[in-house]
């Protein structure tokens, strides 16, 4: 469980510098760190925090005795968060963005409060030391043993977490319609998630979120059969002096296996949904288009001749498709033919069943560009649509804004109409010059009118973090704005706004309702479709402003989303399935009921409750302390052990120490490295790295041994014993998918021979573009050498360029490099380590699949490539070295290089190099060999 937190965390953490102002909040038990920006947000967080940990003690009667570091950012203007469960150095990250009102998460008294009840959980649960003294004084020097230690099913942490949130406030996704509604679908096409895949993070529709939704109602099956008494004991029993793994530590107090429950859990739960369809009056609706697993945000154009909706498929791969709405009448005549076809050629064969809708014609596809995705697009005229996606940032804690772009369809052209505005749905006006939007920036969600000429929004509405909007959307006659809004411990309401006169009408909602969203005008902005969702399940209502009635269209046979009211007055929405959303059709719309038993208010239904039950949620103006500059001297050391072997040179074995402060901006390092079979290469190093408002400062000290003799396979014998030191300073820029680094570094090495000290001017830069089926990428890295070393100075120059691309999921590359010394040596071959590397070196050219010192020489020249079989697989590679204008060696074969840093956090998860590989290697100088190498280690 803990590696997928940990990757989860991976792809949502950003590295957070001290390119923006940090403060931290001291409570007795957090320290919770946030940019200015977020202040009124992380105030709050402090004060719910500690409440939290409170009624979390009183229903677990287990707490955390470290204090808990706790990160408040927006890194992508989206809604999630993740806990790192670190015994010792426990963290959380909340991102401020609150959830939309058709996410599982929106039901719930307060985004905050669901978010930090969710994570704690996580670090309560899973942060617990062990009670054997011997594995817990392990885990508390070494971070990453204590990370994988007693890891849990990710169906078990994030069903528990999710369990709770639901169980101490009475809502949560254990009661969510919209999530239960879903799940009911699953369960009556057999497609409920067996034991093996409730874990899984790929796979079909929804399959990562199982392992909260199914894994959150397989617990609460387990204690309403059982109790939760005999569930909290698998968890003392994680913990014990004997080291027992989550089967053993289930089997032993439930007396069978989670696997068997589990099927019988799903049988129960099934059985159940096949009872309420057999209760069911069957739809009339037809389905009209089958969609690639992920689809959301349909939206029919003016003259209802196409439909554009985004769609994601198992590849994670986003586009927006745009169909025509006419039947496919060529696809249902060729299908005609090839079934004559078959007959005419085996007239005793039978011909396959007509589908029930042939797939509609796709009139154009937008890829998405970059990795922005595609999201809420809407019409401005039937050749012009609006869309937001992630616009990249990577500026200190923020890598993601979402902005809005326009998308020509006849030029395929795609561009910016806003620069990190932070918008999310929206609706257009004044022919494209204004969007009514909801606009989402440090935890505020309000909705605004922007001037896409001027780039001034207004707020409509006073701005809170007690309130969310969502779905704002313009009557035909653009006289009218519709939205939903959400306040603390209450639901989602639908309002209706007069924007001339400025008067709002509540839309009436049935009683005992839950779930609200998608609100759509119908053609004539007489009425409104939305959907809503109560006991359990979803249906499509209408709501006519000019006699003001509701009226429920379905009674609860599917998962429906999305109505989209046609211009003829026929009905699309979307059908969720087990294999996702499709388009279904009323040729005419459902009269259904109407409703005449309304919510009184928005107060939600809530479900079963713990003893223990956070109070309502709120907004706390006040933290329980004042906040405090950030320290970045509050370090947090770890054990750190790293090896390397290399078949052609040696290995090296490195014990040190590593730290960092909680948010990277001060790193430490010190060890000692030595090759334990011949002692080939041997030293000690010390290292520290720090961040200053986008300055990046970095010192290194070394001294090490090398006596090239002793290697595997030695080629100049040649002893050196290097003293010296590093200093640099280097400065990023980034510009979207641009960056450029320019950097001045000095060193100082202390020889047996002699000293020698230069200055290096270096720039790097690299630039990419991603369009989904294809990409390419570039970069550059150049730098000048100027030295003085006894008994002469010296000049020089390393250049190094490589180009990559992929097409078809086929990743390739090729490279080139060359460096220069006029009156100095380069030496070709060997690894980089703490002690050498090519920041200390000047003139070491790295060859893994060669001894250190194979070849002395003024010029080196490189050139390869290399193809895999899929991005981050090892690569089949090529590679030629140059020394002097001759052609020293050639190596092929297969391998990887990667780094790994958290960029937050225990320091034993961050600044890890990752290497390995096998090669066939050749030269006139030695006998051609088959080399090897694997390597892990730290380096800042």
């Amino acid at each position: 469980m803990k590696k997928a937190l940990l990757t989860a965390a991976l792809l949502a953490a950003s590295h957070a510098s001290s390119q923006e102002t940090w403060q931290t909040i001291h409570t007795e038990h957090f320290n919770v760190h946030f940019s200015t920006e977020n202040q009124q947000w992380a105030r709050s967080a402090a004060t719910e925090l500690e409440i939290v940990r409170d009624k979390v003690l009183k229903q677990q009667n287990r707490a955390l005795d470290e204090v808990v570091d706790v990160l408040v950012f927006d890194p992508f203007n989206a809604s999630n968060g993740f806990a790192l469960p670190v015994t010792n150095k426990p963290l959380m990250a909340l991102f401020t963005t609150p959830p939309q009102s058709d996410t599982v998460i929106s039901n719930t008294d307060g985004w905050q409060q669901l978010l930090i009840l969710h994570e704690y959980i996580h670090l309560v649960h899973l942060a617990q030391p062990t009670r054997s003294d011997v594995r817990q004084a392990i885990r508390n020097s070494w971070d990453i043993y204590d990370l994988v230690d007693g890891e849990m099913p990710r169906w078990a942490a994030e069903g528990y977490a999710t369990l709770l949130e639901s169980k101490m406030t009475g809502r949560g996704r254990l009661y969510d319609n919209l999530s239960e509604a879903i799940l009911v679908e699953f369960a009556q096409q057999g497609a409920l998630p067996q034991y093996n895949q409730l874990s899984s993070t790929e796979g079909g529709y929804l399959a990562g979120s199982m392992a909260y939704l199914m894994g959150s109602r397989f617990l609460a099956w387990l204690e309403e059969n059982y109790s939760a008494q005999t569930l909290d004991a698998v968890w003392t029993r994680m913990q014990a002096v004997k080291a027992r793994d989550f089967d053993e530590a289930f089997s032993g107090v439930f007396g069978d296996s989670p696997e068997r429950l589990y099927r019988r859990f799903i049988a129960e739960y099934t059985y159940k949904a096949m009872a309420k369809e057999v209760s069911e009056q069957t739809l009339t609706s037809k389905l009209w288009l089958e969609l690639d697993l992920y689809a959301s945000n349909p939206v029919l154009s003016l003259d209802n001749s196409k439909l554009a909706i985004v769609e994601r498929n198992k590849d994670d791969e986003t586009r927006l498709v745009i169909y025509s709405t006419d039947d496919n009448q060529q696809a249902a005549d060729d299908f005609a033919k090839q079934q004559q076809a078959l007959l005419d050629n085996d007239p005793v064969d039978i011909a396959d069943k007509a589908p029930n809708v042939f797939k509609r014609k796709q009139k154009h596809v937008l890829q998405q560009i970059n990795r922005q995705g595609i999201k809420n697009p809407q019409w401005l005229d039937e050749n012009t649509l609006f869309f937001t996606a992630t616009t990249t940032v990577a500026k200190g804690s923020i890598q993601g804004i979402s902005d809005l772009y326009r998308y020509d369809i006849d030029t395929g052209k795609v561009s910016a109409l806003t620069h990190h505005a932070g918008l999310r749905r929206f609706s257009i006006s004044d022919n494209g010059q204004t969007v009514y939007a909801e606009q989402t920036q440090h935890g505020f969600s309000e909705l605004v009118r922007l001037d896409l000429n001027t780039g001034v929004s207004t707020p409509l509405f006073e701005k809170s973090l007690e309130t969310v909007y969502d779905y704002p959307l313009l009557s035909p006659n653009k006289a009218q704005l519709a939205y939903l809004k959400a306040t603390l411990n209450a639901n989602w309401e639908l309002y209706i706004q007069d924007l001339s006169s400025q008067k709002s009408l509540t839309v009436p909602m049935p009683e005992g309702y839950q779930y609200l969203s998608q609100p759509n005008w119908q053609a004539d902005g007489k009425g409104l479709y939305f959907v809503a969702g109560k006991k359990k399940a979803l249906d499509l209502y209408h709501y006519d402003l000019q006699s003001n009635s509701l009226r429920q269209l379905t009674q609860g046979q599917e998962a429906v989303a999305h109505p989209m009211a046609m211009n003829n007055g026929e009905l699309l929405y979307l059908s969720i399935t087990a294999e996702g959303p499709n388009i279904k059709h009323f040729a005419e719309q459902p009269q259904g009921l109407e409703v005449v038993e309304f919510a009184k208010s928005a107060a939600p239904p809530r479900g079963q409750v713990t003893s223990e039950v956070l109070p309502e949620a709120k907004i706390y103006p006040q933290s329980p302390t004042e906040p405090a500059d950030y320290d970045i001297w509050q370090q947090k050391p770890t054990f750190s052990l790293a090896s390397q072997y290399y078949s052609a040179s040696s290995s090296l074995l490195t014990l040190g120490v590593k730290s960092n402060d909680f948010l990277k901006q001060l790193d430490l390092q010190a060890g000692y490295s030595a090759d334990l079979h011949d002692k080939a290469l041997e030293g000690v190093f010390a290292a520290v790295k720090y961040s200053a408002f986008d300055l990046k400062f970095k010192a290194l000290l070394f001294d090490y041994d090398l006596e090239s003799a002793k290697q595997y396979h030695s080629q100049m014998p040649l002893n050196i014993s290097n003293t010296g030191a590093h200093l640099a300073l280097s400065y990023p820029l980034q510009f979207q998918q641009l960056s450029i680094t320019p950097s001045l570094s000095y060193n100082y090495s202390d020889f047996s021979n002699g000293d020698d000290q230069w200055l290096t001017l270096g720039l790097e830069q690299k630039w990419q573009h991603d369009r989904q089926q294809y990409g390419f990428a570039q970069s550059v890295s150049a730098q000048w050498l100027s030295g003085d070393a006894d008994p002469n100075n010296w000049q020089g120059y390393n250049f190094a360029t490589v180009l990559s691309g992929y097409a078809y999921d086929i990743p390739v590359y090729v490279n080139f490099a060359q460096q220069y010394r006029d009156d100095s040596s380069l030496a070709l071959g060997g690894y980089e380590s703490n002690l050498i590397n090519n920041d200390t070196q000047s003139g070491f050219v790295v060859a893994p699949e060669l001894p250190f010192i194979s070849q002395l020489g003024n010029r080196y020249k490189g050139y390869g490539g290399g193809i895999s079989y899929k991005d981050s697989l090892p690569w089949l590679y090529y590679q030629q070295h140059q020394v002097d204008n001759r052609v020293y060696a050639q190596s092929y074969g297969l391998k990887w290089q990667g780094d790994f840093s958290f960029g937050m956090g225990p320091a034993g998860l961050n600044d890890v190099n990752l290497d390995f590989g096998v090669a066939r290697v050749e030269g006139d100088d030695f006998e051609n060999d088959l080399r090897a190498w694997l390597s892990f280690y730290y380096s800042l």
